[in-house]
């Protein structure tokens, strides 16, 4: 799991790491499979889907597990260029924490049957909505959101600091859970 987030938000999450390496072993190290929905492919991890929930999201990066691995230092600056990255949870909203599906196996439907499973565990816990962003640099998958009924809720910039990221605007999206 942890190779295919990297590779997948690796390029937003570089920024608060010592280098590339130490922060996909970070980051892998401390993804939470209690916040992950899983799609596999004849056993093999082809997608995957977080979600905040309990004050945390799919990689949980706190201050006491940075602070242990990389330092004081090291994780004040993690923490700093991260923090523009972080979304809220919302009551009555299942906050999604990165959607992705292996180049290998895209359109396949997988992205979609991810989706869905987010949205029937939000209604399980009572949650009328389902949010996620997408990022300018991902046409593809903005489309997906869009067919599937999600529609943006508010869009931003992350201003100067767009080249540091790989993206320079977001947009948040909503979708109303069934009942």
């Amino acid at each position: 799991m942890g190779a295919l987030y990297w590779a997948a938000f690796g390029r937003k999450l570089q920024v608060g790491f010592p280098d590339a390496a130490r922060g996909e072993a970070f980051v892998t190290d401390n993804l939470r499979a209690d916040r992950m929905f899983v799609a596999r492919v004849d056993g093999e991890v082809a997608g995957v889907c977080g979600f905040h929930a309990g004050g945390a999201g799919a990689a949980a990066l706190t201050w006491p597990g940075l602070r242990d691995r990389f330092g004081w230092t090291g994780a004040i600056r993690a923490t700093v260029a991260l923090a523009p990255l972080s979304r809220a949870e919302r009551d009555g909203v299942l906050v999604l924490d990165g959607i992705c599906v292996d180049a290998r196996h895209r359109g396949r439907g997988l992205g979609t049957a991810l989706l869905a499973a987010a949205h029937e565990h939000a209604a399980g816990c009572g949650d009328r909505e389902v949010q996620l962003s997408v990022v300018d640099t991902n046409p593809r998958a903005e489309a997906l959101y869009r067919r599937l009924g999600y529609r943006v809720v508010d869009e931003g910039s992350m201003g100067s600091l767009g080249s540091l990221y790989g993206f320079r605007r977001y947009k948040t999206m909503r979708k109303r859970v069934a009942r």
